[in-house]
């Protein structure tokens, strides 16, 4: 391998925002007169609205996003890196990896949630839902990744947490690379690589610059 592009997922891969979305979920749906458990709801992780309303059957009006943010905020605060994340950013940046994100937010939830955790100072690149007309699995949005930055797909790795990232990845040709870390119990056959915990990112990325020296 040869990689040079780190390119990661937000929600439950860098930022813990599990609990707030789901909790998020639940509330809006009750709103139409949906009864979801959480577990149920769990389907709607890892993908767009649009996908995660046709997966609930849930039928829904033009409001139904507004009403999401609105709840949303209600639970937002409670989001954090996961251990070991930030410094993980940290060291790939120290090391000179290209870091990018791929994401299914929307750029009005990326400004209004995620603009708090500074990831413009780890990020050169940040793909989100209205970059690329289709979205994960779809290899979309890594495409556009590429284009953006030059990058060639050996020179890739996409690291998420959820099946639908390993799949975007998988069809883009580009390394693929499943988080355990967030403990979501998510599992994958496809990945071509797991991680632990963060620190196995900045082991690889050692395994890359020693073997690079040879």
């Amino acid at each position: 391998m040869n990689l040079k592009h780190y390119i990661f997922d937000l929600d439950g891969t860098l930022i813990d925002t599990e609990n707030a979305i789901l909790k998020t979920w639940q509330d809006t749906l009750k709103e139409y007169g949906y009864e979801y458990t959480l577990e149920e709801i769990r389907v709607v992780l890892g993908v767009t609205t649009d996908i995660g309303l046709k997966k609930l059957n849930a039928n829904v009006d033009k409001n139904y996003i507004c009403k999401w943010q609105v709840n949303y905020e209600k639970y937002c605060s409670d989001a954090d890196f996961f251990d070991g994340a930030k410094e993980m950013l940290e060291f790939l940046k120290e090391n000179n990896c290209s870091l990018g994100a791929v994401s299914s937010r929307s750029k009005n939830e990326y400004d209004k949630y995620f603009r708090k955790f500074n990831l413009e100072e780890f990020f050169t690149t940040i793909v989100l839902e209205d970059d690329t007309e289709n979205h994960k699995p779809y290899p979309d949005p890594l495409f556009k990744y590429m284009e953006l930055t030059g990058a060639d797909k050996d020179s890739c790795i996409y690291i998420g947490d959820m099946t639908t990232d390993i799949q975007c990845a998988n069809n883009a040709g580009v390394i693929s690379g499943l988080v355990a870390w967030n403990n979501s119990g998510v599992s994958c056959s496809d990945a071509k690589m797991s991680f632990n915990n963060p620190k196995e990112v900045c082991d690889l990325v050692n395994a890359e610059v020693s073997s690079s020296s040879y």
